[in-house]
């Protein structure tokens, strides 16, 4: 319960795909360097340094949060077309001889919170795959 949101973070970001990884990586090294030469101008008692330099980490760490962000909605909204694949197949599996807007018409009915355009193409690569298969 206490650790929560560190896991829940955690399996995101193994969750995402190596790009995303990646872009997390760089500001991570950007944002080091950054509190590297922030120590340095602390220790050196320099001004205009510790101003400039604390600045840039600030920007590292907003950076930070905002790939952390992207890779939340990134997992989210794979989760969600995940559930809508697996609900639109249950519904497809039911029907005989499936079309894309019979299978729409019948989730709609089924499930509340999702738009027609949301489902559209899950469910016409869904009927692909069953007329393939």
């Amino acid at each position: 319960m206490r650790h929560r949101f560190a896991r829940g973070l955690l399996n995101e970001i193994l969750k995402a795909t190596r790009l995303e990884k990646l872009t997390l990586l760089l500001p991570f090294i950007v944002a080091i360097i950054d509190a590297e030469i922030f120590y340095y101008s602390i220790t050196r008692k320099e001004e205009l340094i510790i101003m400039f330099s604390g600045f840039v980490l600030f920007l590292s760490v907003l950076e930070i949060i905002a790939v952390l962000e992207e890779i939340k909605m990134y997992v989210e909204r794979a989760r969600r077309k995940e559930e809508i694949e697996e609900r639109l197949m249950k519904i497809a599996k039911t029907i005989e001889n499936p079309m894309v807007k019979r299978l729409i018409d019948e989730f709609l009915k089924e499930y509340e919170g999702y738009s027609s355009q949301e489902i559209y193409p899950i469910a016409c690569r869904i009927i692909d795959l069953l007329k393939k298969g």
